[in-house]
């Protein structure tokens, strides 16, 4: 009679923890963080369902009244309505952050991709450049660049992409490195498929999990950061219903109208602590797939 050896799995279980940590976070953060994202995005995309008066629009109320049924979020010095400035403001916050990842993500991964397959002294110039910045403190580094070409949200937007790109260039070109040497890739090459299509079709597919999870998490970062360089009065300029400008303005009146910087920062925290949850789900999501797939 043949014997039939017992399967490792059953005699070594894996320790519960890992899993557990799975399960919660699909099971909790990435309804909750999906959730939260999905409402600020539909706030951005479509601020008058909700919004009943124009965010610049001065005496439709008393002024510093106190949040009530007309005003759910109190007015301001000149008796705008706050709640609508905060929701008209989701779509100009929102958008920045949008951007900065874009751009950073864009120019990161060009840059990592070409260092990462090409290598040599390539990769060398690159990557010591990528050191440079990376360096450097990106806050201040962008503060100092937003000072220089003046104020607006076309500063803090370039700026802050100048600043972002190198973290993405550092991530792709890890990646890269770890899939280059593959027997598809090698396959392709020997087809004669260019460079460009290799990194393309048989290369980035394998990153696509890590850099979603990436930009997620790094579009609520990036929110902080521009809502930090219009609290200093560097971004977005009086009236324009930006999170940080609203809260530079607010603070002036905390003592008296405590509403006027609360809600704004309140939505700079709960926008932050949805693409966390939403991208810390991701990140399991890739993790849990590649014990899988490697098992």
């Amino acid at each position: 009679m043949a014997v039939v050896a017992p399967d490792p799995a059953i005699l070594n279980p894996a320790p519960p923890g890992p899993r557990r940590r799975r399960v919660f976070a699909h099971g909790i953060f990435l309804p909750l963080g999906l959730l939260i994202v999905i409402v600020f995005v539909l706030l951005a995309l479509a601020p008058q369902l909700v919004a009943h008066f124009k965010p610049d629009a001065i005496y439709v109320g008393p002024r510093f009244a106190e949040p009530d049924r007309t005003y759910l979020l109190g007015t301001d010095e000149v008796g705008r309505d706050l709640f609508s400035r905060v929701v008209y403001g989701a779509r100009i916050s929102l958008g920045m952050s949008f951007v900065v990842v874009l751009v950073g993500a864009v120019i990161g991964s060009i840059v990592g991709a070409i260092a990462g397959f090409v290598e040599g002294i390539v990769d060398d110039l690159l990557m010591r450049i990528v050191d440079l910045f990376l360096s450097l403190p990106s806050f201040i580094l962008a503060l100092a660049i937003a000072a220089v070409l003046g104020r607006g949200i076309r500063s803090v937007v370039i700026a802050l992409a100048i600043v972002w790109w190198p973290g993405y260039a550092r991530l792709v070109r890890g990646m890269v490195l770890n899939v280059k040497h593959r027997l598809h890739v090698e396959a392709a090459r020997a087809a004669g498929a260019s460079s460009a299509y290799i990194v393309w079709r048989h290369i980035f597919p394998f990153m696509v999990t890590q850099m979603n999870a990436r930009t997620t998490q790094d579009i609520g970062y990036a929110l902080v950061n521009v809502a930090g360089l219009s609290f200093l009065g560097l971004g977005a300029q009086v009236p324009t219903p930006e999170w940080g400008a609203l809260l530079n303005s607010g603070r002036t009146y905390v003592l008296n109208a405590w509403w006027y910087a609360v809600f704004p920062g309140l939505s700079i925290t709960l926008w932050t602590v949805g693409v966390s949850m939403l991208g810390d789900a991701i990140s399991e999501w890739s993790g849990g797939s590649k014990v899988v797939a490697s098992s």
